[in-house]
């Protein structure tokens, strides 16, 4: 199974990020239920192997975590484009990763080891923006003013469906920072 553990947005920044979103001159927009910070990507993952995650993370203790947007970005790598919000990645915030990256490979998943790059997608393409689509990104990219932020109070894990029209993100449960 395809599936990923994530913090969700609230609904108001969910709202806020909906409208950022509609000022970003390129791409397709993400839906507002597929918002969301990926924490680990696990990938095709085994279903025992989720099983086993599942009971590990049941027993998981971390404080809640502040998110703090830092702007506008993108990732166009190769032949694609993806922006999304930046996230201020704070000391609390790469120690939560990094917890999860164990809690992960501990249940026998494979994580790939990079970066941690904290960010929600807003847009996604299948081509780099070229011409004035990207010199229209360019000019929208970096700091925004008054994009709220908030206090991460649970982490998830989701079942991510490919489908012609885009992914569809299902939570499967819900693992509360309590501390």
């Amino acid at each position: 199974m395809r599936a990923f553990l994530a913090i969700a947005m609230p609904s108001d920044v969910a709202g806020a990020l909906i409208r950022l979103q509609s000022t970003i001159p390129f791409g397709r927009p993400v839906p507002e239920d597929n918002l969301h910070l990926t924490l680990a990507f696990l990938d095709d993952a085994p279903e025992q192997a989720l099983e086993d995650l599942h009971d590990l993370m049941t027993a998981f203790r971390a404080p809640p975590v502040e998110i703090r947007f830092t702007g506008l970005d993108s990732f166009t790598e190769g032949e694609r484009g993806l922006i999304f919000a930046a996230v201020d990645r704070t000391d609390a915030l790469q120690a939560l990763h990094d917890r999860l990256a164990s809690i992960c490979r501990s249940a026998g998943l494979d994580l790939p080891r990079r970066r941690f790059r904290p960010h929600v997608t807003l847009t996604r393409a299948n081509r780099r923006p070229d011409g004035t689509a990207r010199d229209r990104l360019a000019a929208s990219l970096g700091p925004v003013p008054g994009l709220p932020g908030f206090t991460a109070r649970a982490v998830s894990l989701y079942e991510s469906t490919l489908t012609p029209r885009g992914a569809i993100h299902d939570p499967l449960a819900s693992y509360p920072l309590t501390g």
